[in-house]
C-alpha cells in the first residue's frame, strides 16, 4: 500500500461524515412522513440502530484483514473464482449507488436551479469535478472533505430560529404503523444514511486498526443525531402532513428563516450550496472506492485509470430510470443488495475468517512458535 495512502485515526470520521450527508439527506423527512406519518422519527431512530450495528460487523471484518481490501481477502475466504464474481458484483454495486446520487442531484438541482439546463449536462459535470479529485488519491479527498466538514455545521446555527414554530404535538400520536410499514420506512431512513460499506475498500488504509471500530461507530452516531435534528425540525416545523406533500421539504423549511435586516435575499441558496458540496463530497469518495477495489480485482498497481471509466458507467446507469418512480424501484432494490451485502456476506467473510486466517496473521503465530522454540 501507498504511503502517501495512510490516512490517520482522526480522518475516520471526516470520511465517514462526508460519505453519510449527502444527497439522500435532503428528502429524507418526505420520505418517512409520507411512509410512516408520525411514525417516522421512530423509523429513523430504528434505522440508525441497525447502522450501527451494520458498522460493527463491517469495520470488525476490516480489522481482521488491516492491510488488505475486500478484493484480497474474498478470495481467500472463498475461493478465487466465487471471490472474483463477487468483487465485480460489489463494483457493480457501487457505481450503481453512485449513479442514484447523480439521478437524484441532479432532478433536485434542475427543480430548484437549473430548469432550462438538460438533466445531462448536469450530471455529466458533478460526475467530472469528482472524477477529478478521485483520481489524486486518498489524501487530497480527505483533505477536501476536511475542509467542507466544516460547512456541514452550520445548519445546526440555524436552529434557533425554528424554535418559536416548532411544535411537538406533530410527533403525536405515535405508534400508529403497522409493522411492515414501520420496517420499510426504516430500511429507508437506513439507505439514507448508508455509506459505511466502503469502509470495506477504504478500511485498510487507517494507520490505526484497533480504533476503527470505536471511531466508526461514534462517527455514525453524531452523523445520525445531526440529521436527526433535521428531520425532527422538518416535522415540528412545517407539519408531518405537510412535509409528506413536499419532496425536498428541509428548502422549504429554510425559507422561513428570519434574516435580519435582509441581508440575503433568498437564504436557502446558501444552504443549497452546502448540500451541493456534501453531495459532491460523497460521490468523489464512491468513485474512489470503487476504482481502487476494481483496481485491487484486477491486480493492477492502481485504480486511478478506472475513475472515469467508472463515472461513465454511472452516468449510463443513471439515464435508465424515465421518472421518480422508475429512480424510487432501482432504489428499492439497492436498499435488498446492500441487505444483502452487510447482513449476509460479511457475517459469512466474518465466520470464514476465524477458521481461513489472513497471511499476515499466520507469519506472526509462525514467528511466535519459532521464538519459542528457540528462546536463545
Amino acid at each position: 500500500m501507498k504511503a502517501r495512502d495512510r490516512l490517520l485515526a482522526q480522518e475516520v470520521p471526516v470520511i465517514i461524515t462526508n460519505i453519510m450527508v449527502g444527497v439522500g439527506t435532503i428528502g429524507l423527512p418526505s420520505r418517512l412522513a409520507k411512509t410512516a406519518g408520525a411514525d417516522g422519527i421512530i423509523a429513523f431512530i430504528a434505522g440508525v440502530a441497525i447502522l450501527v450495528l451494520a458498522t460493527v460487523l463491517i469495520t470488525v471484518l476490516v480489522r481482521r484483514f488491516p492491510n488488505q481490501g475486500i478484493a484480497d481477502y474474498s478470495t481467500l475466504l472463498i475461493g478465487k473464482i466465487p471471490g472474483f464474481i463477487f468483487n465485480l458484483l460489489y463494483g457493480v454495486f457501487m457505481i450503481s449507488l453512485i449513479a442514484t446520487m447523480v439521478r437524484m442531484f441532479s432532478e433536485v438541482t434542475k427543480f430548484f436551479l437549473l430548469q432550462r439546463t438538460p438533466l445531462e449536462v448536469i450530471m455529466i459535470s458533478m460526475l467530472f469535478a469528482s472524477s477529478l479529485l478521485a483520481r489524486n488519491g486518498l489524501q487530497p479527498i480527505a483533505r477536501a472533505c476536511q475542509i467542507l466538514l466544516y460547512l456541514f455545521a452550520l445548519p445546526l446555527l440555524a436552529v434557533p430560529f425554528f424554535i418559536p414554530i416548532f411544535d411537538p404535538n406533530e410527533f403525536l400520536p405515535l405508534f400508529q404503523t403497522d409493522f411492515a410499514t414501520m420496517a420499510y420506512a426504516t430500511f429507508t431512513a437506513m439507505f439514507a444514511l448508508a455509506g459505511i460499506e466502503v469502509m470495506l475498500v477504504i478500511g485498510p488504509h487507517f494507520d490505526k486498526p484497533e480504533k476503527l471500530v470505536r471511531s466508526s461507530v461514534l462517527s455514525v452516531l453524531a452523523v445520525s443525531v445531526f440529521i436527526g435534528i433535521l428531520v425532527a425540525l422538518a416535522f415540528g416545523s412545517l407539519s408531518v402532513n405537510q412535509v409528506a406533500k413536499l419532496t425536498d421539504p428541509l428548502f422549504e423549511m429554510i425559507k422561513y428563516i428570519p434574516v435580519p435586516f435582509g441581508l440575503f435575499e433568498r437564504v436557502d441558496i446558501f444552504f443549497y450550496n452546502i448540500w451541493i458540496a456534501a453531495t459532491y463530497s460523497s460521490i468523489v469518495i464512491g468513485l474512489f472506492a470503487v476504482s481502487h477495489h476494481l483496481g485491487e480485482t484486477f491486480k493492477l498497481n492502481t485504480g486511478k485509470g478506472l475513475v472515469f471509466p467508472c463515472a461513465a458507467a454511472s452516468y449510463f446507469l443513471a439515464l435508465i430510470p424515465a421518472h421518480e418512480a422508475d429512480l424510487s424501484r432501482y432504489a428499492n432494490v439497492l436498499v435488498a443488495a446492500w441487505i444483502g451485502l452487510v447482513f449476509g456476506i460479511v457475517p459469512l467473510f466474518l465466520i470464514l475468517s476465524l477458521f481461513r486466517k489472513p497471511k499476515q496473521q499466520k507469519n506472526q503465530n509462525k514467528r511466535s512458535l519459532k521464538k519459542k522454540a528457540n528462546p536463545g
